[in-house]
């Protein structure tokens, strides 16, 4: 059967199927629809099983869990860089504190004469600056800063917000080659950026102010000698006078007697957090998130954030967002959007004080929904084209073991009573043609009998006539049925009623008995045309 045959073939097998005539259904099409709703059956028992043994891939709960996944490995990220930025900064405070206690002993002052001493607090900055540089260029940050606890000058208004200190910047960040990176001089004396050849930041300034570093004093009453207890991770802030955006890891500096020196630091700008907490998961527009989480009010203000080395992802902004939780999940809201992710406590520094840190792992809601329906589509083309496959193997099947069958009934009604090959349809042909030839009916009982028949013709009721004629005109019982819009039932009543009027036994006496009344018919025609 080719191309024009299958097709034939199922517009006629559909368009039986749409008229639920299943008169017109042959064997072939009762067989493949038989063996496609037994296949559809047991893929239904799969789907269930499957479903009830929680192994049938949801989109919704398989991606949820994708998230958890993401939120667990980005916190174990954030650990680790923490910690490292944590060791980094700790070496950093006890090389100071060696460093400045040393100067500090060497001209026998302590770190309060410094102040209004600007050769001392040249020097200690000289000193520092060895310790931030090799520092800056071995961390993983932005930036290395220290905070002398002095002033170079008292005399001026707000001294006591003023310190001294020196801070240094990469210029060109680039987390894949940072061999002899760029400096930038942020603060610190004038003479100490010149001797070392920087080029100083646009705002540059020669001291600190303490007011834009809230917990300077925090740090200064905490201070201990154990210095992993006391060590803090500022929120988000601002380079002064700047667009830039920075977290800052603080540790304080105490000298070997305990005496308060000063803090230092590292910085953890925005870009350097995005290229070192970069995530390698596909999913699209993902964005992990350091922040500060107020009740049911996430403070991304607060934090940085990061994406996928794979693609962009969708920012969150500065403002806040409310959250509301809706079930392995929540949803974000925010000026620029509504978001669907998890956040997960996380415990940064010792002194956290009253922030409550958290780790974020978001993404778009539209992306959200839209890779749902995206993996339930997945298993919808799966299943489809599991039972496309079952229904054209039915088809073949059909092909393969019915056509033999419906071929050797074909060659019998055709008068071919040669051998099929298929047992059971020779036994069939054998068995049909011994019954011909025994019900056969002889030339002399026909004629006494048919005189009877013919004249027991009058005898049929209008309706049994009509279905009498159809014989009369070769047609088969279906197709009475069709023409005389009867069922196949009323066909079988008027057939037992006819049969008892017209003294005949079977269908197949009844036809030979038409067929002699339409040669009957045709010789009268015959006789009167001559005449």
């Amino acid at each position: 059967m080719g191309n024009r045959g299958f097709i034939a073939y199922h517009k006629a097998l559909f368009g039986v199927l749409f008229r639920r005539n299943k008169r017109h259904l042959g064997i072939r099409g009762r067989l493949q629809l038989s063996l496609f709703a037994l296949s559809a059956a047991l893929i239904l028992c799969a789907f269930f099983l499957l479903s009830a043994l929680n192994l049938l891939p949801s989109g919704k709960n398989d991606f949820d869990h994708h998230i958890i996944s993401e939120l667990d490995a980005y916190e174990q990220n954030l650990h680790r860089y923490f910690s490292n930025t944590a060791g980094m900064g700790i070496n950093m405070s006890r090389t100071l504190s060696r460093e400045l206690s040393e100067e500090l002993t060497r001209r026998n002052a302590n770190i309060a004469q410094a102040s209004d001493d600007p050769k001392l607090l040249l020097a200690l900055e000289e000193r520092a600056y060895s310790v931030l540089q090799s520092t800056l260029l071995s961390a993983d940050c932005s930036g290395a800063f220290v905070v002398l606890d002095a002033t170079v000058n008292t005399a001026l208004p707000d001294s006591h917000l003023s310190r001294a200190g020196v801070y240094l910047k990469l210029a060109n960040i680039n987390k894949f080659n940072a061999i002899d990176p760029d400096l930038l001089f942020v603060r610190g004396m004038h003479e100490v950026g010149t001797n070392h050849g920087h080029i100083f930041h646009n705002k540059w300034e020669l001291e600190f102010s303490i007011s834009r570093l809230d917990i300077y004093e925090e740090l200064k009453q905490k201070a201990q000698a154990d210095l992993n207890k006391c060590y803090m991770i500022t929120p988000r802030v601002n380079l002064h006078g700047t667009w830039e955006t920075m977290m800052l890891f603080c540790v304080p500096i105490l000298d070997s007697k305990g005496a308060f020196l000063g803090i230092c630091g590292l910085e953890i700008n925005s870009l350097i957090y995005k290229l070192a907490l970069a995530s390698h998961a596909f999913i699209q527009q993902l964005t992990g998130l350091i922040s500060c989480r107020e009740g049911d009010i996430l403070r991304s203000d607060l934090g940085l954030e990061s994406g996928t080395l794979y693609g962009y992802f969708a920012g969150v902004g500065s403002s806040s967002m409310t959250i509301e939780s809706r079930g392995a999940l929540n949803r974000y809201e925010s000026e620029n959007g509504s978001f669907v992710g998890l956040d997960r406590d996380i415990a940064l520094s010792p002194l956290d004080g009253s922030n409550r840190w958290v780790t974020v792992i978001l993404i778009p809601e539209n992306v959200y929904a839209f890779t749902v329906q995206m993996k339930y589509l997945k298993v919808f083309i799966f299943f489809a084209g599991f039972l496309l496959a079952a229904y054209l193997l039915c088809y073949r099947i059909g092909r393969r073991f019915i056509d033999p069958i419906l071929d050797g009934i074909d060659a019998f009604t055709k008068g071919q009573t040669e051998r099929t090959e298929i047992p059971e349809i020779d036994d069939l042909i054998v068995f049909l043609s011994k019954e011909e030839q025994k019900t056969a009916p002889s030339e002399e009982v026909s004629h006494i009998d048919f005189t009877t028949f013919a004249q027991n013709v009058e005898l049929l009721s209008k309706a049994e006539r009509a279905v009498f004629d159809c014989y009369m005109k070769g047609l088969s019982a279906p197709d009475i049925a069709d023409q005389l819009h009867i069922s196949m039932n009323t066909i079988k009543s008027h057939n037992k009623r006819i049969y008892k009027k017209l003294n005949v036994s079977s269908r197949k006496e009844l036809l030979f008995f038409a067929r002699m009344m339409n040669l009957a018919e045709l010789d009268e025609t015959s006789e009167a045309q001559k005449n």
